[in-house]
């Protein structure tokens, strides 16, 4: 996902990112319904920590 214009851009390319979340489907989505830490041992993030953290915390999937 691109954050960096006036609006979400989302693509399904490989390319460059400035954060980046390395991980099994299912635990990608435990970490995107904040069931799973980011930083547990069944994944790896890449990158600026940070800009996930912001996005885990703006993003809301309840």
């Amino acid at each position: 996902m691109d954050l960096t214009g006036e609006r979400l851009v989302h693509r399904r390319a490989h390319e460059k990112a400035a954060v980046a979340v390395r991980s099994p489907l299912t635990d990608l989505l435990a970490v995107l319904y904040r069931r799973l830490p980011a930083d547990s041992d069944r994944g790896e993030v890449l990158g600026e920590r940070a800009l996930l953290d912001g996005w885990l915390e703006w993003a809301s999937f309840q």
